[in-house]
């Protein structure tokens, strides 16, 4: 997992209005707080996490207010990974007023297109190549949205490139490398949004024969579709404010499917769509 190292670590990370602490083993904190380091969380308040990791790196747990949310143990390869992928689901378990939804999401001339698949559809590969074109990241994981505002907010944790990512996406947008763990390197683009923008279009990630067409379906179409992707209408707690939020939000905006034959290959499509507004692309 790294270099033994004995020395102990405490990191207090303000993530506008979230409040993140670790601690543990150095060379565990240090890189984890690296990822985090761009995100933030503004409008809602998740209420803070404390992530500790095992003095031997071989576990870690998420508290909150002294309540174990989640323990795990941490394997020799892709630690990091599952780390970082267990901040991201603890705070968005915890929102109270945003909403979100298991997407990429960017923004082109200043409005949020939130692409919707599941792992392996294309998200990070669509959103880098969109991001290299000229659109400005907001996230290739989660999308926050807020129903009141008919907005989607920035959840700039860095994209998590693998080799196959790399190749589908082809030239990788302006940025830097945060940090590599073994095949995957979690990329910061420096095209960032700054804060909420409206949102424009939802698009649906789907496989298909050539060429990458984009197809306008209805919202209740994609509502049903969205219910089968993570999101906050998983959590009983929040399934009606969800339901209603959603709502709203999709009868601000366009809803698409969009079918291509291997990743990233739609993104002149969507590009296309959100800069002629035009219904049927392909």
């Amino acid at each position: 997992m790294g270099l033994i190292d004995h020395s102990s670590a405490a990191r207090p990370l303000a993530l506008g209005d979230w409040a993140v602490h670790l601690s543990g083993p150095q060379w565990a904190v240090e890189p984890l707080a690296r990822l985090l380091a761009a995100l933030t969380i503004h409008g809602d308040d998740p209420g803070p996490l404390d992530l500790s990791i095992s003095a031997d790196g071989q576990t870690a747990q998420g508290m909150r207010d002294d309540r174990v949310l989640w323990s795990v143990t941490l394997p020799a390869k892709g630690w990091l990974g599952l780390l970082l992928g267990q901040v991201v689901a603890s705070c968005t378990a915890l929102l109270n007023r945003l909403l979100f939804v298991h997407a990429g999401a960017v923004a082109i001339q200043g409005r949020g297109w939130i692409l919707v698949g599941e792992s392996g559809a294309g998200k990070t590969s669509t959103v880098a190549r969109l991001v290299r074109q000229g659109a400005v990241y907001l996230s290739d994981e989660i999308a926050v949205l807020d129903p009141a505002n008919g907005t989607v907010a920035p959840f700039a944790i860095p994209m998590a490139i693998k080799p196959w990512t790399a190749k589908a996406a082809g030239r990788l947008p302006r940025g830097s490398d945060v940090i590599r763990e073994g095949v995957t390197r979690f990329r910061l683009p420096v095209d960032r949004a700054a804060g909420p923008v409206p949102v424009q279009g939802f698009v649906l990630l789907d496989h298909g024969q050539p060429p990458a067409r984009l197809r306008p379906i209805s919202r209740a179409q994609f509502l049903v579709a969205m219910a089968h992707h993570h999101s906050s209408l998983r959590h009983p707690h929040r399934l009606s404010d969800a339901f209603a939020g959603f709502g709203r939000l999709l009868r601000l905006a366009h809803c698409y499917q969009l079918a291509s034959p291997h990743p990233a290959a739609g993104a002149d499509v969507v590009q296309a769509a959100a800069r002629t507004g035009a219904a049927v692309i392909g």
